[in-house]
């Protein structure tokens, strides 16, 4: 017997998670852009890459939005999404991995371990629904609900 599934409460989950976590990196951006008062290097860092990161975090807000009404752009903006998700974790990886160790000591190495573990987080978000979205059923989905 062939196992239903209900793609459309995690099509749904994954447009909430999208809209919380932009909204969430949109406001927490904004609040550290406020406070850094846009003076030093790290002051002048945030506010030239505010616009970017107001830009993308509109562009996570809308494809949310897109999933939880179930529009078919929402599904391509969500694959170009979670490539991007994907290639900028593994490079992530690579960059840390490849800076320079220094002494290799116990604690060096557990927390170069954590981190990097944390980079595979996004990785693995990315690569989950780049499988997810290209499914024929899901594509069905996107294309039978209007």
């Amino acid at each position: 017997m062939k196992e239903t599934v209900d793609f459309s409460g995690k099509v749904k989950a994954t447009g909430l998670l999208a809209v919380a976590g932009n909204a969430f990196a949109v406001f927490g951006i904004l609040m550290v852009d406020f406070k850094s008062g846009g003076h030093g290097e790290m002051g002048s860092f945030y506010y030239d890459n505010t616009l970017w990161i107001l830009l993308f975090g509109g562009w996570g807000l809308a494809t949310g939005i897109g999933l939880l009404r179930a529009w078919r752009w929402a599904r391509i903006s969500t694959l170009i999404f979670s490539g991007l998700l994907a290639a900028f974790g593994i490079l992530g990886v690579v960059a840390f991995l490849r800076m320079p160790g220094g002494s290799i000591s116990t604690g060096d190495m557990i927390s170069r371990s954590v981190f990097t573990l944390l980079f595979l987080i996004p990785i693995a978000l990315g690569l989950w629904w780049l499988v997810f979205f290209t499914r024929k059923d899901v594509k069905a989905y996107f294309q039978a609900v209007r």
